[in-house]
């Protein structure tokens, strides 16, 4: 998960240094962005997202999330039709629609899937820290021989 962090913040670093003092071995501004938002409410929104997923980092690492049922069955939800959805806009932007602005901007696209990831991993370490500590879906201990449905 800290990966993707990683990947994201600098995602984010990469169009912030395209604004303000453009380099040539990055991709020029507009290819970074992806929506018709104006740059400093996306900035904000992306600050915002890194603040979350920093939160999200440190709440693993320090076991403060409860894997309940119901929050990796959100995140797989969540997870894999945004995972599914940018990765048709990927696909369909490289191919067929690539004279349509939203899906030729593949930078974007690409970094939507590493949000989505995100997401899963996410839902994976709480579905995995649930079986490991034998939860019900409303966190309380499964007694041997007991199945929840």
């Amino acid at each position: 998960m800290s990966l993707l962090a990683g990947l994201f913040t600098l995602r984010v670093l990469a169009q912030l240094l395209q604004a303000t003092y453009p380099v040539g071995f990055l991709a020029p501004f507009e290819s970074w962005q992806g929506s018709s938002l104006p740059y400093p409410a996306l900035v904000v929104s992306q600050v915002a997202i890194i603040a979350a997923m920093a939160s999200v980092i440190r709440s693993v690492s320090t076991g403060g999330i409860r894997p309940v049922r119901w929050r990796y069955r959100v995140c797989f939800a969540v997870g894999s039709a945004y995972l599914a959805v940018m990765t048709f806009r990927l696909a369909v932007g490289l191919t067929v629609l690539a004279d349509v602005r939203w899906f030729s901007q593949s930078i974007p696209a690409f970094f939507h899937i590493v949000l989505a990831l995100f997401i899963l991993l996410l839902g994976h370490y709480l579905y995995r820290k649930g079986a490991s500590l034998g939860q019900r879906s409303d966190g309380s201990a499964v007694r041997t021989g007991e199945r929840d449905g």
